[in-house]
C-alpha cells in the first residue's frame, strides 16, 4: 500500500552554517593553548587560516635549536669543541641552513596568520643567525677586511651584540603575556648578548683571560636559553600529534591582563 505524500519522511535537514561553526568552536584552542603553541596571546584575525595550515612555530624553534646548542657549546668549548678558543665556524652551515631559513620561513608564517610578536621574533633571530654565518663566512670578508687591526672589528662587532642585548630586554618585556619558557629563554639571551659583547671588547686590547670568562659565562646563558627552548618545543610536538601528556609552559596571560580586556571590562 502506497503511502501518503505527508507520510513520506525526509532525511533531516543539515544546517551547514551551524554546523560549520560548531566545528570552528570545537577546533578554537583555549586562550592558555593558543599562546602554548602561537607563543603570543590569541588576537582577532580575519579568516581561518590557523584551520588551514598547520603551526609554523615548532619549525622556526628547532631550526633555532640546531643552530644554537651546538654553538654554545663551541663557545663554552666542551670536549675542545671551538678549538678552545670559541671558534663556532664549525657551524655555519646550520647557521645558514637551520637557524636562518627556518626562521625566516617561521617569520613568514607567523605574519600571515596574524601572531605579530613571534613574527618579529623569528625574522629578528633568523636575521642575527645570517648575520653570524655570514660573519665567519670568507666569502664576505667581514674580518679580513680590517688586514691586522683585528682590535678594530672586535671592537665594531661588539656594539652589534649590544644591540641584540636591547632586542631581547624588549622581547623579554613583551613576553611577560605569554609564558614562563619563553621569557626565560629571552631573559637569557638578554644576559647572553652583554657578555658575548664584553668578550669582543676584552679581546680588543689584549686582556684574554677576561675576554674568555665572559665568552664562557654568555654562552652558558644561551645553552640554559636552548634547555628550556628543548622543552617548549617538545611540549609543542606532542601537541601537534595529540598526546594523550601535555607539558605545561607556565601560561602567563591569564595573570597580566591586556589593555584591550582591561578597556572591555571597564566599558561592562
Amino acid at each position: 500500500m502506497s503511502r501518503n505524500h505527508d507520510e513520506i519522511e525526509t532525511p533531516p535537514h543539515k544546517h551547514h552554517g551551524v554546523d560549520e561553526l560548531e566545528d570552528i568552536n570545537i577546533l578554537k584552542p583555549t586562550p592558555s593553548h593558543f599562546e602554548k603553541l602561537y607563543l603570543q596571546p590569541e588576537q582577532a584575525v580575519a579568516g581561518n587560516l590557523r584551520l588551514t595550515f598547520g603551526n609554523p612555530t615548532p619549525i622556526a624553534l628547532g631550526g633555532f635549536l640546531l643552530a644554537n646548542t651546538p654553538a654554545t657549546i663551541m663557545l663554552m668549548g666542551w670536549r675542545g669543541a671551538g678549538g678552545g678558543t670559541g671558534n663556532a665556524s664549525a657551524g655555519i652551515g646550520s647557521y645558514y641552513y637551520f637557524a636562518a631559513i627556518l626562521l625566516y620561513f617561521g617569520g613568514a608564517a607567523e605574519w600571515v596568520l596574524g601572531n605579530t610578536f613571534p613574527s618579529v621574533v623569528f625574522f629578528t633571530f633568523g636575521g642575527f643567525w645570517g648575520t653570524f654565518g655570514a660573519t665567519l663566512t670568507p666569502f664576505y670578508n667581514a674580518i679580513n677586511g680590517y688586514g691586522d687591526e683585528v682590535a678594530d672589528f672586535y671592537n665594531s662587532f661588539a656594539f652589534f651584540l649590544v644591540f641584540m642585548a636591547v632586542l631581547c630586554l624588549f622581547y623579554t618585556i613583551a613576553a611577560l603575556r605569554t609564558n614562563i619558557c619563553l621569557v626565560i629563554i629571552l631573559a637569557c639571551f638578554t644576559v647572553t648578548f652583554p657578555c658575548l659583547s664584553a668578550s669582543y671588547f676584552y679581546g680588543a686590547v689584549g686582556m684574554a683571560t677576561l675576554s674568555k670568562s665572559c665568552r664562557v659565562v654568555g654562552a652558558a646563558f644561551a645553552f640554559a636559553a636552548s634547555m628550556v627552548a628543548w622543552y617548549l618545543w617538545f611540549s609543542m610536538i606532542l601537541e601537534a600529534v595529540d598526546f594523550p601528556i601535555s607539558l605545561p609552559v607556565g601560561d602567563l596571560s591569564k595573570y597580566i591582563k591586556g589593555k584591550s580586556e582591561k578597556t572591555k571590562r571597564d566599558m561592562v
